[in-house]
Order: C-alpha cells, then sequence, then structure tokens
C-alpha cells in the first residue's frame, strides 16, 4: 500500500475521528447524531461540552451552525462545543470568533503509520484481556470514569457511554483492560471505521500512572487495528497523552479546536 501522507492522510483523519465519536454516541443509552449542512452534532442525555459536540465536516456558516446547534442542544439544556479542523477550518474559526464563539482546547490530530509502529514490552505484573461481557464494561466504566475525572468530566457523564455491551464490543469496536492482580487498571478502544484504527477513552486509574499501563494498553489496539488490516492508527489526544502516543511513534498532521457559543 503506497504511504499515506498529506491531504489524503487528514482526509483519512477526519473521517474516522466522525466514525468513532458517532459510533461512541449511538452505543450510548439514548444518544443522538444529527447531519447539518457541513455538521455532525453528537448528544448524549449526560453529555458535557467534551462529550457534546458538533464537529465541522464541511462548508458552512455560524447562521447554519446555530439553526442546528439550537435545534439539537436546546437553550442551554445541553452543554455542548464545535469541533473545527486546523488544516481545513481557518475561515470558518475567523467567522466563530467573530461571532463571540470562544476557543477553549487545541486538541492534536494524532496518526500512527504501520512502518512506525515501535514494539514495546508490557510491564511484567499486567495482563492484557479483551473486553467479552458485562463484567469487562462495567470495569472500563469505573477506570474510564476515574481517569477522566482529572479533567473535571463527571463520573456520571463517562459512565454513561459504558451502559451498554455495545459500547466496548462488536463489529467494529473492541475494548482491552489492562489488569494487575485481578483490577482493572487501564483500558484503551479500537474503533474501525473507513480502513483506519480509531484509538479511544483511553484511561489509566490515576493512582496508577507513569508505570506503562496506558502505553500497554494502547499498543494492544494498535496491534489489533493492524491485524484486521488498518491503513494507520488514529486518535486526538489529551494533554498527558499525548507525550506518551508520540514515545510509540504517532505523528501529528493537524489539530482540532473547540469552541465554545457566547451565552
Amino acid at each position: 500500500m503506497p504511504r499515506l501522507e498529506g491531504d489524503a492522510l487528514l482526509a483519512l483523519m477526519d473521517r474516522n475521528l466522525v466514525a468513532v465519536c458517532c459510533a461512541d454516541t449511538l452505543a450510548t443509552p439514548g444518544g443522538e447524531v444529527v447531519e447539518a449542512p457541513g455538521l455532525v452534532l453528537c448528544r448524549t442525555p449526560r453529555g458535557t461540552f467534551g462529550t457534546n459536540m458538533t464537529i465541522v465536516t464541511g462548508p458552512t456558516d455560524v447562521l447554519t451552525l446555530r439553526a442546528a446547534t439550537a435545534r439539537m442542544y436546546g437553550a442551554g439544556a445541553h452543554p455542548f462545543s464545535v469541533w473545527t479542523r486546523e488544516h481545513a477550518d481557518a475561515a470558518f474559526q475567523a467567522e466563530l470568533a467573530r461571532a463571540g464563539f470562544v476557543q477553549i482546547h487545541r486538541e492534536p490530530g494524532m496518526a500512527l503509520l504501520p512502518e512506525a509502529v515501535r514494539p514495546r514490552p508490557l510491564p511484567p505484573e499486567i495482563v492484557i484481556r479483551e473486553v467479552v461481557d458485562d463484567a469487562g464494561r462495567a470495569d472500563y466504566a469505573a477506570v474510564a470514569s476515574e481517569a477522566f475525572a482529572v479533567y473535571g468530566a463527571p463520573p456520571e457523564s463517562t459512565a454513561e457511554h459504558f451502559a451498554a455491551l455495545a459500547s466496548v464490543i462488536g463489529p467494529v469496536t473492541q475494548a482491552f483492560l489492562a489488569y494487575r492482580d485481578g483490577r482493572a487498571v487501564a483500558g484503551a478502544l479500537l474503533y474501525m471505521a473507513h480502513g483506519v484504527g480509531g484509538i479511544g477513552w483511553v484511561a489509566t486509574r490515576p493512582e496508577e500512572g507513569a508505570r506503562g499501563y496506558g502505553a500497554a494498553v494502547t499498543c494492544a489496539v494498535i496491534d489489533a487495528g493492524l491485524r484486521r488490516g488498518a491503513a494507520f492508527l488514529n486518535l486526538q489526544a489529551s494533554p498527558m497523552g499525548a507525550p506518551m502516543y508520540a514515545r510509540l511513534g504517532f505523528i501529528t498532521p493537524t489539530h482540532y479546536r473547540w469552541f465554545l457559543a457566547p451565552e
């Protein structure tokens, strides 16, 4: 397969990001996905501005955005953010700023090409298992809820994404957990879409950090994605996760920006 780069790589990264967000939302009980011109809108019942997102996918304008988000999220009923593509939406980002939208986050869009994969030894004290049942699903919910609370995410908001078995197992989805002495300490999820292995919900219990557990479960997802024929692996990195992914060989071809609507 020819090496992916430039616009072709970015386009697949964008498509995989949208597919991952939609899959996660629709696997959440009560989750809803709606399309509007140049936009994909996701919402869950207890979603925050980090998980209720309106993703810019093509040409659009602020009037279209305002109308679509008003229908989807109501007048303050559901928090949300607007996600733009740094490589494609400079003009729209400027339009958002003029309309009073405030940028709150700039998230690395990272990719791992197969030739850049770096084998990493597994910490000897853990075992990694695929999630196959409701017990594993509950373990994943617990790990993710603790991990994302560090960023201010309410545990009940994170947990709702793992209320159904479809959130961790499916035709294109597979969750992995690292266990130490029978207790789940870290997890990561594979979402296959558009021939790309999306990586999501990488989480380590806060007290278990800096031991290589997050890297270990991420490597399990990388291996699974490549076995399924992924052209590359794709993720959007948290502030704490980005250095780890760089050490694993990920590059950062772009960033995604989050905006909040004016009150």
